[in-house]
């Protein structure tokens, strides 16, 4: 059984008593749907359009496949796809079968699926041949000699190669007498099951794997769903991948309303609004950096937005001037909210709220979360006064799969006693809303994706040219935020931009990790032995706005 690592019993009990948890599972709802309404479009993509029967027929026969290929229960497979209704699909399948989805997105290269596949043992593999260029396939067959534990390679899409297993085929593969349907009644995990680990990272470059339940997933979807009063009417454009962030939550965990949803697999601002025109969508999904680029188009006004009855924006901080023009431009709520993949969902603004709510804050606490803002020593701040937000309840996550140490460092305990510490400082306002004040955990989000600079540190600091280095935030105005790289050279080294890019692309890493400026310094400052990193944000900064980039 795939226990959750922090929640007890008795927490169970509880949040189930309440009415905060369902017993149905994530799967279970998507079965349900395919009873009630079977032959009403669930999932959209480039390729293809789903019912929800067709989501439940597919979903069937890939778990069965996998069942008939050896796998048992809580063995792991990971499972690597852009947002596509292969994704959604792949994930029901695994949850039927009884099999850990490991879910990641699709920045991973080399060295994180190595450490990815040795490290959780991972049997299994459902991977797009190519994706943006990248061959997914080679890359894991060239190093599978390195990968003792890796049994099957599943590809997504119409071609795969050879040695692998078709997706496309084990959708139509029939049941048998020794693998029936009724057979995944028996293997199906319930809904306080660990079923998904998603991958996120780590401060030292360590992948670390959070834990969801089908319970506390579908509680967090259902507070994204009354925040924006989702009906069975609505169409959802989602431009997030649904593995991660709100995206995945609303769509895939709580679809008993029977909302459609449009997967964008690949982000392009202009082809989206005319998916958005097209498929009139009513609520779309983004990252904010992905609202700037939509609404900072020069020809955003050819195309008719006017299906839209809200836009909601996850995985990073939303800036206040973006929220001011996107309402202008789209006519509808920008919605916010707060939260994290690691720790799980805690609050948001609503379709509901003011002008000011929606535009200064993260809104209220969804049903049953608990929070506190404390200070340096754990101690409860008063109401106005700045601090770590720490948070606990129904919607949080069951910890961090096969770390004990981490889940006690981000908790401090197990069970009900446990609070989630966000590395987020930030105060209540009068009404109790969330308001966002600067992190106090060195990671920079760039475009909603998350960058921990000590593991790029470690890895400039192995170039021959290098003496030191130190990696911060530096502000854009469409990602957010974007990296810049201080270095100290080695005597009268000389070290160029292109060279940086070339050694850190040498070491495999995911690009959106690769710093995107350069700057040289004497010696880095420090105090107390700590890198002075504010110092160094505001001197690129200052530069970026001498030069007229910010």
């Amino acid at each position: 059984m795939a226990k959750p690592t922090r929640y007890t019993k008795e927490m169970i009990d509880e949040y189930l008593n309440k009415g905060l948890w369902l017993k149905e599972s994530i799967a279970d709802l998507w079965d349900q749907n395919a009873r009630l309404i079977p032959q009403k479009e669930a999932l959209v993509d480039s390729k293809s359009r789903l019912t929800w029967l067709q989501v439940k027929e597919f979903s069937d026969r890939i778990a069965l496949g996998f069942l008939k290929r050896g796998y048992k229960k809580d063995d792991v497979i990971h499972v690597i796809l852009p947002n596509c209704n292969d994704s959604f699909v792949v994930r029901l399948a695994c949850e039927k079968a009884g099999i850990l989805a490991l879910t990641s997105l699709m920045t991973l290269r080399e060295a994180e699926l190595e450490y990815v596949i040795t490290t959780f043992e991972v049997k299994g593999i459902v991977l797009p041949w190519q994706f943006r260029r990248f061959d997914y396939y080679q890359a894991v067959t060239d190093m599978r000699s390195k990968l003792p534990s890796l049994k099957d390679i599943f590809v997504s899409g119409d071609k795969v190669p050879p040695g692998t297993h078709s997706i496309e085929e084990m959708k139509r593969e029939p049941e048998t007498k020794e693998f029936p349907v009724a057979l995944l009644a028996k293997t199906r995990y319930t809904s306080t099951e660990v079923v998904t680990v998603g991958l996120t990272s780590g401060t030292t470059g360590r992948q670390k794997t959070a834990e969801h339940m089908p319970a506390n997933r579908i509680a967090t979807g259902t507070a994204y769903q009354r925040a924006v009063k989702l009906t069975g009417d609505d169409i959802v454009l989602n431009g997030i991948n649904a593995v991660a962030g709100r995206g995945g939550a609303f769509c895939y965990s709580q679809p008993e309303i029977g909302a459609k949803t449009i997967c964008v697999e690949i982000w392009n601002a202009e082809e989206a609004l005319k998916l958005l025109q097209r498929e009139k969508a009513t609520i779309l999904f983004t990252a904010p950096a992905q609202l700037a680029m939509m609404v900072n188009l020069p020809n955003f006004s050819n195309y008719d937005t006017s299906s839209l009855r809200c836009v909601v924006c996850s995985t990073s901080p939303l800036d206040q001037a973006l929220i001011i023009e996107a309402e202008k431009k789209l006519g509808v709520s920008i919605l916010n909210g707060y939260g994290s993949f690691d720790g799980g969902g805690v609050s948001g603004t609503t379709v509901d709220d003011d002008v000011k709510t929606r535009h200064t804050t993260m809104g209220k606490p969804y049903a049953g979360v608990e929070l506190k803002v404390v200070d340096d020593n754990g101690n409860a701040v008063p109401a106005g006064q700045e601090g770590e937000l720490v948070y606990r309840g129904p919607l949080t996550t069951a910890g961090y799969y096969r770390d004990m140490e981490r889940t006690l460092e981000a908790w401090g305990t197990l069970g009900n006693e446990g609070w989630f510490h966000s590395g987020d400082i930030v105060k209540l306002d009068k009404d109790g809303n969330i308001v966002m004040s600067g992190r106090k955990k060195d990671v920079i989000i760039r475009g909603g994706q998350n960058i921990y600079p000590i593991e790029i540190e470690e890895l400039l600091v192995t170039h021959p040219k290098v003496d030191k280095a130190a990696v911060v935030a530096m502000p854009d105005p469409i990602m957010g935020e974007k990296t810049c790289a201080y270095v100290v050279l080695k005597g009268q080294e000389k070290l160029t931009f292109d060279e940086m890019k070339s050694f850190l692309q040498g070491k495999k890493i995911a690009p959106y990790k690769i710093p995107e400026r350069l700057d040289y310094i004497d010696e880095i400052p420090m105090q107390n032995f700590k890198i002075l990193k504010k110092a160094l944000r505001e001197d690129v900064a200052k530069k970026l706005k001498a030069e007229g980039k910010i």
